[in-house]
């Protein structure tokens, strides 16, 4: 049988056990192991400068004359694969909880999806492939998909390497801060670390920016998002239109407020549905969908569909749904080129 301290014995045990408790407690307080906060896969800091693409100069808003006709080659396959971003919210992102693609530019392609395969349901004829913004012209070309709609803009430089469609989307940059954070706009940001998506035109707006940011750039725009909430960047900066997503998913961040400056005869503002002297846009972003440049029976096709979604009230209806206060004028007049073949223009 084990024997236990009694009387004076027991007592003075317990107290030496409480006297070094106690003394332990006084020497250290617990400390919380430090938590890692890895830079996303595929960051860039700072973001590497791309070589100078030598493209002439052209109205990206150009496109080709629509054709209700839908391609034979698609009809004969029964299926589009369409290239898309799954990190969008609101404009193609994958919805957690059903698997299913959705925003703004998925059910764009939906009204492409019915109009060419009438009576069919889209997600039957529709093909995702997720692609990031960095992969989008390689893509297409090399045959991975047939059509890319991401909030993709068209730019004459982009032009020389795949086709677009009409301007489908009016946006503009700007710029996503931490809630907490002191900055107003991106003339706050020069020097600071700035996170933008691989292959965007939102890199090299920032890099071109008179304040010098320091731009950051990673595959996926929730990369961004990440580094924002570690403190690893500073703001993100891209088309109002992504902001807001972003926004969605971290309703604590907040989009800045402060107008930018401006060179003289600037444009960035001239599709935003305020006056120029509270625009925080400080680019043009006409929004098309891509195809390849020798896919012109496709692209003529998808001018069409929006052609009707323009007059039958669907692009409203889309844009109250998924950007119900993004500022733009509505929906882009479409603007036609004289040719027949891609490019547009004469």
């Amino acid at each position: 049988m084990t024997s236990y301290p009694t009387g004076p014995r027991r007592a003075t045990a317990v107290l030496a056990v409480v006297l070094v408790l106690a003394g332990s407690g006084c020497a250290s307080s617990y400390q919380p192991p430090p938590v890692a906060s890895p830079y996303p896969v595929g960051a860039q800091r700072p973001a590497p400068t791309p070589s100078p693409i030598s493209a002439p100069d052209c109205d990206a808003r150009l496109s080709l004359r629509p054709d209700p006709t839908p391609p034979g080659k698609y009809v004969e396959q029964g299926y589009i694969r369409a290239g898309v971003d799954q990190t969008m919210t609101r404009m193609t992102s994958r919805n957690p909880a059903t698997g299913e693609f959705e925003g703004f530019d998925i059910e764009l392609l939906h009204e492409v999806a019915k109009a060419m395969f009438p009576g069919r349901d889209p997600k039957e004829t529709l093909r995702f492939v997720v692609v990031t913004s960095g992969e989008r012209q390689q893509r297409l070309n090399d045959g991975t998909v047939d059509i890319v709609a991401d909030s993709m803009t068209a730019t004459c430089a982009r032009a020389t390497e795949v086709a677009f469609s009409t301007d489908y989307l009016d946006s503009g940059q700007t710029v996503l801060v931490r809630g907490d954070s002191p900055y107003q706009g991106i003339g706050d940001l020069g020097g600071k670390a700035v996170c933008a998506a691989t292959g965007t035109t939102s890199l090299e707006h920032t890099r071109a920016r008179p304040e010098k940011p320091l731009p950051v750039s990673v595959p996926n725009w929730t990369d961004c998002l990440v580094m924002l909430q570690q403190k690893q960047v500073e703001a993100i900066s891209t088309d109002h239109n992504v902001l807001l997503g972003l926004r969605d998913l971290d309703p604590t961040t907040r989009l800045v407020t402060q107008p930018p400056s401006r060179p003289t005869g600037d444009t960035s503002c001239d599709w935003h549905d305020e006056p120029k002297s509270s625009c925080t846009w400080f680019s043009d972003e006409p929004h098309a969908v891509a195809t390849r440049q020798d896919d012109v029976a496709l692209l003529r096709f998808v001018n069409h569909v929006l052609e009707q979604i323009r007059q039958n009230g669907r692009w409203v209806q889309m844009h109250e749904k998924w950007l119900p206060e993004h500022p733009d004028n509505g929906p882009p007049p479409a603007r036609y080129g004289p040719n027949l073949s891609w490019p547009p223009g004469m």
